[in-house]
């Protein structure tokens, strides 16, 4: 399988849309929290905002689909593990604080919005064409 074609089943696989909600803090003692994105690597690295659940931390915020994550906290992006980033640095425990710097197309100069991860379900949203971590009959493997 060529390298593209792992990359993309990779994305597909940890692409995640976490959903909102927020819990009083007595609740949310280790649970997992998230803030709201769906994002794609680009080839150096950084994020890409695909889409925001709605009410969502980020949504709330100001986040736009094509905003370019470029760190999270003090972390940065360029040459990142994709899956490491969005395990270890979007997720996080439910209502602890991310600083997230990005830029957004059109618009000059880097931005930073701080977010406080909000309830979240663990599982990853998954493409139907992808089962098992292998392209389902009919599409390109």
């Amino acid at each position: 399988m060529n390298r593209a074609c792992l990359l993309l089943i990779r994305l597909v696989l940890a692409c995640v849309l976490l959903p909102a909600g927020v819990a009083s803090s007595a609740e949310n003692t280790n649970r997992l929290g998230s803030v709201g994105l769906q994002v794609v690597p680009v080839f150096t690295g950084e994020l890409v905002v695909l889409q925001l659940a709605a009410g969502a931390p980020a949504a709330r915020a100001g986040l736009k689909p094509g905003d370019l994550l470029v760190q999270i906290d003090d972390f940065p992006l360029a040459g990142s593990d994709f899956a490491e980033v969005v395990s270890k640095r979007l997720w996080g425990e439910e209502g602890s604080a991310v600083v997230i710097h990005y830029l957004r197309p059109g618009e000059a100069g880097r931005k930073a919005v701080t977010l406080r991860r909000a309830a979240a379900d663990p599982k990853l949203t998954v493409s139907p064409t992808v089962r098992d971590g292998a392209a389902a009959k009919g599409g390109k493997p």
